[in-house]
């Protein structure tokens, strides 16, 4: 009965019958008024209410059968086996009117899931993100960046003041519901200075069509914003297997979240590669997620040599990818092979000069190398790129600090302090955002948060060795020495880049 009452929602079929019984009962007393003044008999009155009252069914049957959208009436379309769930979020009436952009440009309200069992999150978080990824392959088409986009999740959201915060002129919206191999979709369109509807679509599909929706949506935004397109496809899943393919999506889906969730995300790449050994596309996250582990969290040996594993898999499936490249730069950097690394890296910038991950490990390895000034060169260049790269101006600064003046420290703190910010409004787990943007506020004499943010980074995890390394730098620059010599004895292993750090520089002897 709760399903049918759900359906009878999402078809829009209770609002309809209220809206009939309203104009229904506006007529009536109209009649009763009208009809004795113009001298119609007492029958006439009868004959409207009975009139009235034969008209309810027809409409409601219509109402089940057929949606009202923007391109007219449309059949409603049925997905068997799949509890109807709400229906796409309704958003609050803008505010005020928005001006548009002057350019093509979109956000992306991430897309809830709707299942029954509330079980797919991780799902529909990797698919709104390869959405964002497809959309921005149309030339012409300005993006909301994937921050700020994931910043509305789960959000009661005023279209006018995200298309003004954003400075976007349209906003897509949807919702996801999956049960087993099929899915329901839907996807809204608005144009938010003018309130209008430009598309509306719901996909009832086995999950094998996944593609085929990704490149619908793609191409009727594109066609709804006349935009040209330059290729023929918009997405690259380099895999035929739909349940491959859901797997990796949920693994990116895990990936956005807490670093705590990197276990859960490596088990759903080694499915999806289980499903389909020659999906690339997860050999290469699966390689990238296991050198972050080897560079950032103290992964040691075992991470570094399987880093290595799935780096060369990937480039023997794909070796003119950029992105099976990217992942073998991390393998050799997670292994402090810093030459092979940056070499891996200057051949992926030079297949995509627009790789802006490319540029931030070029970086890493130039300061390994004790090549300052490159390394900065490559962090401002990231920070300039990627409005969401919150690790570049923070990693600058650590250059920055005692080389360039006091002022554009501060300025280069407070950008990344920003996109901290940004990201922990709905990442609010991710340790490595809490140590980096703790040394941003001190940089910015705000100390005493900054210590908030190195307790809160080291109580989500306390024998984390890249939360320990930063929090012990944070330390040493507010001169709290015993206690980052401490938090120094069980940190990470990297002697090189500990012997570079310019932030350890009141503990050297």
């Amino acid at each position: 009965m709760k399903a049918f009452i759900q359906e009878l929602r999402d078809r829009r079929v209770i609002r309809v019958g209220l809206t009939y019984l309203v104009v229904a009962w506006v007529v009536l007393q109209v009649a009763d008024v009208v009809f004795p003044a113009m001298g119609l008999p007492d029958t006439a009155i009868t004959l409207a209410l009975a009139l009235l009252t034969l008209g309810f069914p027809v409409v409601i049957a219509l109402a089940w059968v057929f949606d009202l959208t923007p391109e007219g009436l449309r059949r409603t379309t049925d997905l068997q086996g799949v509890d109807a769930g709400e229906p796409v979020p309704e958003v609050a009436e803008a505010a005020a009117p928005v001006e548009p952009d002057t350019d093509p440009s979109i956000a992306v309200v991430p897309f809830p899931d709707m299942s029954a069992e509330q079980d797919q999150e991780h799902f529909c978080d990797g698919l709104t993100e390869e959405l964002l990824n497809v959309l921005t392959k149309i030339p012409g088409l300005r993006v909301a960046s994937r921050t700020s986009c994931f910043a509305l999740k789960n959000k009661d959201v005023d279209l006018a003041q995200v298309a003004s915060r954003l400075r976007v002129a349209n906003v897509l919206e949807g919702s996801v519901r999956k049960a087993g191999n099929r899915v329901r979709i839907k996807v809204q369109l608005t144009e938010v200075a003018t309130d209008s509807h430009l598309w509306s679509e719901t996909y009832d599909r086995q999950l094998d069509d996944i593609f085929a929706i990704q490149d619908d949506i793609a191409s009727r935004i594109l066609e709804v914003l006349r935009l040209k397109l330059g290729t023929t496809s918009l997405s690259e899943p380099t895999t035929e297997s739909a349940e491959a393919y859901a797997f990796y999506l949920s693994g990116r889906g895990y990936i956005l979240g807490s670093d705590r969730a990197r276990a859960k995300a490596e088990q759903m790449y080694m499915q999806a590669i289980e499903a389909d050994p020659g999906f690339v596309r997860a050999w290469v996250q699966l390689a990238m997620l296991r050198g972050h582990w080897a560079i950032y969290y103290g992964g040691g040996d075992h991470y570094r040599k399987a880093a290595y594993e799935a780096s060369e898999k990937a480039l023997a499936l794909a070796p003119d990818r950029a992105d099976s490249h990217l992942a073998l730069g991390v393998a050799h950097l997670a292994s402090q092979r810093y030459a092979e690394a940056e070499a891996e890296f200057l051949r992926v910038v030079e297949i995509d000069p627009d790789e802006v991950e490319a540029y931030h490990f070029l970086g890493r390895a130039a300061y390994l190398q004790k090549q300052m000034e490159r390394a900065l060169e490559y962090f401002e260049r990231c920070t300039a790129m990627d409005p969401d790269d919150y690790e570049s101006p923070l990693l600058a600064l650590g250059i920055m600090r005692d080389s360039s003046p006091i002022e554009e420290a501060r300025a280069i703190a407070a950008v990344g302090v920003e996109r901290v910010e940004r990201h922990l409004a709905n990442h609010p787990d991710t340790q490595r955002a809490y140590y980096l943007g703790a040394m941003g506020l001190l940089a910015l004499g705000q100390e005493a948060r900054a210590h908030e943010w190195a307790d809160h980074a080291l109580a989500l995890d306390p024998d984390s060795k890249s939360t320990r390394y930063n929090i012990a730098c944070l330390y040493a620059r507010a001169g709290l020495t015993e206690e980052a010599l401490d938090l120094l004895e069980d940190s990470i292993t990297s002697r090189r880049w500990i012997e570079n750090d310019p932030d350890l520089e009141s503990l050297r002897g």
